[in-house]
């Protein structure tokens, strides 16, 4: 029984712990972790969310007629089309266009720029583009794009540039 109440009197004993050297370890370690990190730059590219416009019923003058235009970036190139409510859907299908994907595997912008010159020229009004790429187009091809749609030379095109998944 006296074996039994000298184990407890050991174990109740409070043992003091020595945390100086812990506590000067943190005091270095945390300087030097805040000077080896490295911080994100991170850059915005200005885009709107597509809205849907209302249509007139009276028919305005062709400057005036404003149409949206659709780059959809596939694989095998770049397919260009436009919507209006403004405008007959004859016309619209004229303005239809698949540009295809050079050998050595770049998009041809400057095909795309000149239909887009086409149809700034024809429709003045218009400022809106929709991009929508595929999910295997790389970042870069995407903002190349956006530049091309939104100035050519020394015009402005379509500033407002729209990215945009696929729906469907």
């Amino acid at each position: 029984m006296k074996n039994s109440l000298r184990s407890r009197k050991k174990v109740s004993e409070e043992i003091d712990l020595d945390m100086v050297p812990i506590m000067n370890m943190f005091l270095v370690l945390i300087p030097f972790l805040l000077m080896s990190a490295s911080f994100f730059h991170l850059r915005a590219i200005n885009t709107s969310v597509p809205v849907l416009a209302q249509g007139s019923s009276l028919q305005e003058e062709k400057s005036d007629i404003k149409l949206t235009v659709i780059v959809e970036l596939e694989e095998k190139g770049i397919h260009l089309s436009a919507i209006s409510d403004e405008v007959d859907s004859s016309v619209i299908d004229s303005f239809e266009e698949q540009v295809a994907v050079t050998d050595s595997d770049e998009y041809p912008m400057d095909a795309l720029s000149t239909s887009l010159r086409r149809i700034k020229a024809q429709y003045p009004a218009s400022d809106t583009l929709i991009i929508i790429p595929e999910s295997n187009v790389i970042y870069d091809t995407i903002i190349r794009t956006m530049d091309v749609a939104r100035s050519s030379d020394e015009s402005e095109l379509f500033p407002n540039v729209v990215l945009s998944g696929k729906v469907g």
